[in-house]
């Protein structure tokens, strides 16, 4: 590590322990799903920064789709879809994070004005036929696969009321459906 770089591990839903203008670069990622106040997160960021100091926030939508028609209207990526959607309205922690753009807008309420958005499509499976994205759609579907379990236990017990069983069965056709090299999904990043 740099003799320059330090990090900092705190819980970034309250209000942050660390004096204004304190660090030239904050990075979030991944955070869909874990933040009630996005406004006020990024007023902490905002707060702690330096002049000229930025932010980084890279996340992505839950919206599984494809570009081609690939995906059969009953494909359960799109339940999965409804399933997380459904756990962010009732959590009041949104899955929909960079959906139209709400990302950039909370951070432009929070008071930041030199806002950039850089949009890609992380594929799911080793469709693309581009190397690099075929590479990033397989190490992508591994982590999904390895995950599936962890993403949807808790949300859709505890929160949703789902049984066991019935979750089961979704994961089980997750499974099947990051599989099938037909399908060509991906998501918004």
């Amino acid at each position: 590590m740099p003799p320059n770089c330090q990090f900092e591990l705190d819980d970034a839903t309250l209000a942050w322990t660390f004096p204004d203008n304190t660090f030239d670069f904050i990075h979030m990622r991944f955070l869909l799903g874990s933040i009630e106040d996005w406004v006020t997160l990024f007023k902490e960021a905002y707060r702690c920064l330096k002049p000229g100091g930025w932010i980084e926030h890279t996340d992505f939508t839950i919206r599984i789709g494809c570009d081609d028609d690939s995906l059969p209207e009953d494909c359960i990526y799109y339940k999965w879809n409804q399933i997380f959607a459904e756990a962010g309205e009732r959590t009041k922690r949104t899955f929909l994070v960079t959906d139209k753009d709400q990302n950039a807008g909370w951070m432009k309420e929070a008071g930041f004005t030199n806002v950039n958005i850089s949009r890609h499509k992380a594929p799911l499976g080793t469709w693309p036929a581009e190397k690099k994205w075929k590479n990033i759609g397989a190490f992508n579907t591994a982590t999904c696969l390895e995950g599936l379990e962890g993403y949807i236990l808790y949300l859709g017990t505890n929160v949703l009321g789902w049984e066991l069983d019935e979750l089961q069965v979704v994961i089980a056709k997750m499974r099947q459906a990051l599989k099938n090299p037909a399908y060509h999904a991906s998501y918004p990043v």
